[in-house]
């Protein structure tokens, strides 16, 4: 006797909608976007969360969404993501890759990463006609850009006299380009547009607060990333509005990170 399995008509459902699915490309595009991009810097030691096991990050390691990144004291790596963005996290810094998707045409649809402490340094690729699409999530701020240079920093058990009664305060200095921010745990906070050259300061559940001009030094410093040419960034930086003042913005030192080539 042949025994012959019998298929519910639910399974048959479902069967179809994957063939649907796969044909029109949806399902290829998930999956691959899983894979956020590539570590393609580090210098020092950095760890790789994933999925409860943690483990070394190292040059040339594929980096997930849902992947939390911790760096050492004296270390930093360069992350180049899926649409050719590059985010550097600096030493002793944790960021979580939330979510990085692609349209149909391979072009950034959201990406969000989220800051719990240390600094972090993004070279947004442009999409030029859309909504800020690329955000940095800090505790108390969110940094979203479509296409820009930009810092966000921040740090726990700090004092500012300006700010007696806090001890939290992330900043947001931008070298290209400009960056909305706000404040999520404020409702009444409004949006702030941080453009060149400007940087701001959002201190526990306050609004944002407007600072001194970046320091030049502060510009020079973003050509560590990734092999980026410090020079002609500074020169377009600097040129554009005949220089900036000197201040502090962060504790955190960019470090210069080391390619497998070097």
């Amino acid at each position: 006797m042949i025994h012959r399995k019998i298929i519910s008509p639910t399974m048959l459902v479902l069967a179809a909608l994957l063939f649907v699915l796969v044909s029109l490309g949806f399902v290829p595009q998930v999956w691959a976007q899983a894979v956020a991009g590539s570590i393609t810097a580090i210098t020092g030691s950095a760890t790789i969360t994933r999925a409860g096991a943690t483990i070394p990050a190292a040059y040339g390691t594929a980096v997930d969404v849902g992947d939390q990144i911790v760096t050492a004291a004296a270390s930093s790596l360069t992350i180049t993501l899926s649409d050719k963005s590059q985010i550097e996290v600096t030493d002793s810094s944790t960021l979580t890759i939330d979510q990085n998707t692609l349209n149909a045409a391979g072009v950034r649809a959201s990406t969000r990463l989220s800051l719990l402490t240390g600094l972090v340094r993004s070279l947004v690729s442009t999409t030029p006609g859309t909504p800020p699409n690329f955000e940095v999530h800090t505790p108390n701020a969110v940094a979203s850009a479509r296409g820009t240079y930009y810092d966000v920093d921040h740090e726990t058990g700090a004092h500012d006299k300006k700010f007696k009664d806090c001890t939290e305060f992330t900043h947001v200095a931008v070298y290209k380009g400009n960056v909305d921010v706000y404040n999520p745990t404020n409702p009444s906070s409004p949006t702030v547009n941080v453009k060149e050259g400007q940087k701001v300061t959002i201190p526990c559940g306050g609004a944002p607060v407007f600072g001194g001009p970046v320091p030049l030094a502060e510009w020079l410093a973003i050509g560590a990333l990734g092999g980026l040419g410090a020079g002609a960034l500074a020169v377009t930086a600097y040129g554009a509005d005949g220089g900036f003042g000197s201040g502090n913005h962060h504790h955190h030192q960019p470090h210069q990170p080391v390619s497998a080539d070097e």
